[in-house]
């Protein structure tokens, strides 16, 4: 082995870690600590309130059932007058009638429906810390 090629192996024992070590990836830094979630305030119901909200659902479904019966027994009356009535203009006004009447059903239906969801809206739970 000559001088000139002892220098080059040498030089190429030297360089060849000093690359495999310059290729290695650098370990990224260490993500910040996530901020601290705030707390959230939610409305906890008692047992009391939660009676209550079920209680007063039941009376709004007893409600809208007895409002259904009768509008049913209503419509039963109207249709039978209708179906007996033998003057065309006499039918043209239970017919109508019965139009008027189921659109008031309906509305008072929705109203009573609205009234419930207010009332639930306008009562809310003591907040408590989770």
């Amino acid at each position: 082995m000559t001088n000139a090629s002892r220098k080059f192996m040498l030089s190429l024992l030297a360089v060849v870690p000093v690359l495999a070590f310059a290729q290695a990836a650098p370990q990224p830094a260490a993500a910040p600590k996530p901020a601290p979630r705030p707390k959230v305030y939610t409305p906890v119901q008692s047992p009391s309130q939660r009676w209550q909200q079920q209680s007063s659902q039941q009376q709004l479904i007893n409600r809208q059932n007895q409002n259904a019966v009768q509008e049913q027994l209503r419509q039963n009356n109207l249709n039978n007058q209708a179906n007996s009535a033998t003057d065309p203009a006499m039918r043209t006004q239970l017919n109508n009638a019965n139009q008027s009447q189921q659109q008031q059903y309906r509305a008072r239906q929705d109203a009573a429906a609205r009234q419930y969801q207010d009332k639930q809206t306008v009562q809310p739970a003591p907040a408590t810390t989770r």
